[in-house]
């Protein structure tokens, strides 16, 4: 199973160059408007130019993620793990 590892969160206007596309991939699915103020999580799956985007609003929890990852033959590093987890738990305030 491949290891994803987050490489950052970020707000639709702060995207880095590399991950755009991936945003713009993770929004048609999802049939989403993106919004400026939009924040996601990005991942990128290690060994790989491959990187996976959430969208933290439609994330209810860390779970959620791994199922999700499951089914690309993925699961979160345990560091990014808890990185998430701290994001997650801080997003109601």
């Amino acid at each position: 199973m491949y290891k994803a590892q987050l490489v950052g969160v970020y707000m639709v206007t702060e995207t880095p160059e590399e991950l755009r596309p991936f945003l713009n991939i993770q929004a048609k699915q999802e049939r989403r408007e993106l919004k400026l103020n939009d924040r996601f999580a990005a991942l990128q799956v290690e060994g790989t130019s491959s990187y996976v985007v959430a969208f933290l609003d439609s994330l209810r929890s860390v779970e959620d993620l791994e199922k999700r990852l499951k089914q690309q033959e993925c699961e979160l590093d345990p560091v990014s793990r808890r990185s998430l987890e701290r994001v997650l738990k801080g997003r109601g305030k």
